[in-house]
């Protein structure tokens, strides 16, 4: 079994390198497409969530294959980083501690809001090999509550994003799905002095009728003007007719850089 995997198609968009610590979430997001693609029910993977087999045996071995690793990892895709029994297994923290001994850049995706901050110790240290993102879909307790039951509320969402930039480390949101287009654009009025990059996403067969030119140019204007980094994804593109700069489209953009040999030693 191999831990570390490249993701193919759309999860591609997100990083070169991915790894799932465990399997389940906890989170009960109503839109969520995993359950579909490893063929399980919903309520098994809502309800039901492990580390994975034999992972501790196998952890250090997997990470350790890529030392100084010129690709980022992803935590992750399958499962949230900080789901509900991580507090008690600490599989993220261990697996943040061997990232670092072994020189890799790490970027995570949450909805589990201030839980994540329990590693910011270790997070720290990565220096500018790190970045931590969160979902953002709606911008009320009551959309959120009722969708994304087990997620943290959207205000939490932000307080995190806020703690983790005002402690120098970088911030990004992941706007896929989108659900409400004037959410997604009063989130990101209410997150652009705190987050340092942006990715939206759309759902491939969303039928609504969306003008999505109109919520491009919007949200591009916004982020042009506050000079900030973002990725539109190719659902979202492929919806729209706005002409976008080569660079906001560019797969590997946001990807961390890798760490060089001679930094290594000021980290400890």
């Amino acid at each position: 079994m191999s831990l570390i995997y490249e993701p193919r198609g759309k999860a591609r968009e997100y990083s070169p390198l991915a790894i799932n610590l465990y399997s389940g979430c906890g989170h009960r997001c109503s839109y969520c497409y995993v359950p579909n693609v490893l063929r399980v029910t919903r309520t098994e993977f809502d309800t039901n969530v492990n580390p994975r087999k034999n992972i501790l045996n196998l952890m250090e071995k997997e990470i350790k294959k890529y030392e100084y690793s010129d690709k980022q990892v992803f935590m992750s895709f399958t499962t949230d980083p900080f789901n509900p029994i991580d507090e008690k297994e600490k599989l993220t923290r261990t697996a943040l501690q061997l990232f670092l001994k072994y020189k890799i850049p790490v970027s995570i995706l949450t909805k589990s809001g201030l839980k994540a901050l329990r590693d910011l110790d270790v997070m720290k240290k990565f220096g500018s090999h790190f970045k931590i993102g969160a979902s953002l879909t709606y911008d009320n307790d009551t959309d959120s509550g009722r969708i994304e039951r087990g997620a943290a509320l959207p205000g939490e969402r932000l307080e995190m994003l806020k703690r983790f930039h005002d402690e120098g480390i970088r911030t990004w949101v992941s706007f896929e799905p989108i659900m409400s287009t004037d959410q997604v654009i009063n989130l990101l009025h209410r997150s652009i002095d705190f987050v340092d990059e942006y990715q939206f996403g759309k759902l491939a067969a969303d039928s609504r009728k969306i003008d999505w030119d109109d919520f491009l140019t919007t949200v591009l204007k916004i982020l042009r003007d506050n000079k900030k980094d973002f990725y539109i994804k190719e659902t979202l593109r492929n919806s729209s007719k706005i002409e976008l700069n080569p660079i906001e489209y560019d797969l590997d953009y946001l990807t961390l850089k890798p760490f060089e040999r001679a930094e290594v030693s000021s980290l400890f």
